[in-house]
């Protein structure tokens, strides 16, 4: 698997002096060996199509994105279909695969009131010049996406906002995200044996979020990391307001041994 970090920022851009990390955005290739990429998009934050094309990704042939929930620093979707729309119009490329988008139950049936408002010349409906395809996920939803390769919804505990982890799992890899969460029973079942954890941080160091809006601190996050057994964590979605080094060290008191790093745009991992 090969994994590119296009957004590892919040809502509130970054402190004063600090270089601007965009919202959360990640690009997951599933091929195997010797395969052209095969890409699963993880949230799909504003700017989402530029930020994959600067990357290298076409994003005119992803067929996947799964967003854990519909606030707006994770979810603008109207914008990432039409810019695909719009390459039908002026583009001279064959049309794009139908794009099965992955949401919590709630956001998915509302979704259409949201296409209502941005194309009311369709009646609410997405372009007719892209495929759209609307999938509902929750707790213990799986489907095999592609050959060989199962994504996995886990229901994670976000406020009273209905949110999921993902995990995907393909020729004995696992590759899990926690979306926003605080540590809860649905985060630790994502992130069990992971190869690699994406894990928010968006609560500052000794700050306990986890029984009020749900989000983790590094400690924390690397706590539901060490319980999983998942080899390597990635830190993401955190504020800057703290030192990158100081999260490590609060990360590493929790005694998690495995490869650790606090994710920035433009990370690029292979295993």
């Amino acid at each position: 698997m090969r994994l590119l970090a296009l957004g590892t920022g919040t809502c509130n851009g970054a402190p004063p002096g600090q270089r601007l990390r965009m919202p959360p955005l990640f690009a997951l290739d599933v091929a195997g060996d010797g395969e052209p990429p095969a890409w699963i998009v993880f949230e799909c934050s504003e700017g989402a199509r530029w930020r994959l094309t600067d990357a290298g990704v076409d994003a005119h042939l992803v067929a996947h994105v799964a967003v854990s929930h519909p606030h707006p620093d994770h979810a603008a979707l109207p914008q990432f279909a039409q810019s695909r729309a719009c390459e039908a119009i002026f583009g001279d490329r064959p049309r794009a695969p139908t794009l099965s988008v992955y949401l919590p139950p709630l956001s998915a049936a509302t979704l259409s009131s949201l296409w209502a408002w941005h194309q009311p010349e369709d009646g609410g409906r997405p372009s007719t010049r892209i495929g759209l395809r609307v999938v509902p996920t929750w707790d213990g939803w799986s489907a095999e996406v592609m050959p060989g390769v199962t994504l996995r919804a886990f229901a994670v505990k976000h406020g009273r906002t209905p949110a999921v982890a993902f995990r995907v799992e393909a020729r004995g890899q696992v590759f899990a995200y926690s979306g926003d969460a605080g540590p809860c029973e649905g985060l630790a079942r994502a992130a069990r044996g992971a190869d690699l954890f994406v894990c928010e941080a968006a609560a500052r160091i000794g700050q306990d979020m986890s029984a009020t809006y749900g989000h983790c601190n590094p400690r924390q996050a690397a706590d539901v990391a060490r319980a999983a057994g998942a080899a390597r964590l990635w830190l993401t979605h955190y504020s800057g307001h703290d030192g990158r080094e100081e999260m490590l060290d609060d990360a590493r008191a929790s005694g998690y041994a495995g490869e650790l790093r606090v994710a920035i745009d433009g990370d690029d991992v292979v295993w």
